[in-house]
């Protein structure tokens, strides 16, 4: 059963987007390729290499999510997206598994998606997420 198709991200939880932008460029050789606001903050996303992504989250808000969660666990890895060939199929296949998921967004047909809380996952946050990949390079394509 090929439910993953693959680890699609990293997501960095930042304060100071210029610094860890700085960082990702001059360290990994990373270049932008999208900044854009989604929900109330905003990511921006960094290829390296042959396809691997980085993206850094960051909101100007002090109570938003984001800076609740570097309040407590500092800046750092926030989560780790996979992109999956079915969401509702993953639903499924997770809630067989006495698993729950959280954040169940479908409705955009660019990006839906779903979570596991950190006690469920080893430790971490977990987003899965179907999406038309070729429609998300077209949209950074050009950077």
């Amino acid at each position: 059963m090929d439910l993953v198709e693959k680890l699609d991200h990293v997501a960095f939880a930042v304060k100071d987007k210029a610094a860890a932008a700085r960082f990702l460029t001059s360290v990994f050789g990373a270049r932008e390729v999208m900044d854009m606001e989604w929900e109330g903050f905003r990511f921006a996303s960094y290829l390296c290499g042959s396809g691997s992504m980085l993206e850094l989250i960051y909101s100007p808000e002090p109570d938003h999510f984001i800076n609740r969660f570097i309040d407590r666990h500092g800046e750092g890895v926030h989560h780790l997206t996979f992109k999956v060939r079915d969401i509702n199929e993953m639903i499924q296949h997770l809630k067989g598994h006495g698993l729950n998921p959280l954040g169940v967004e479908t409705s955009n047909e660019l990006w839906k998606e779903c979570y596991l809380h950190p006690r469920e996952a080893m430790g971490s946050v977990i987003q899965f997420a179907e999406f038309p990949e070729e429609e998300w390079v077209k949209i950074w394509g050009g950077k």
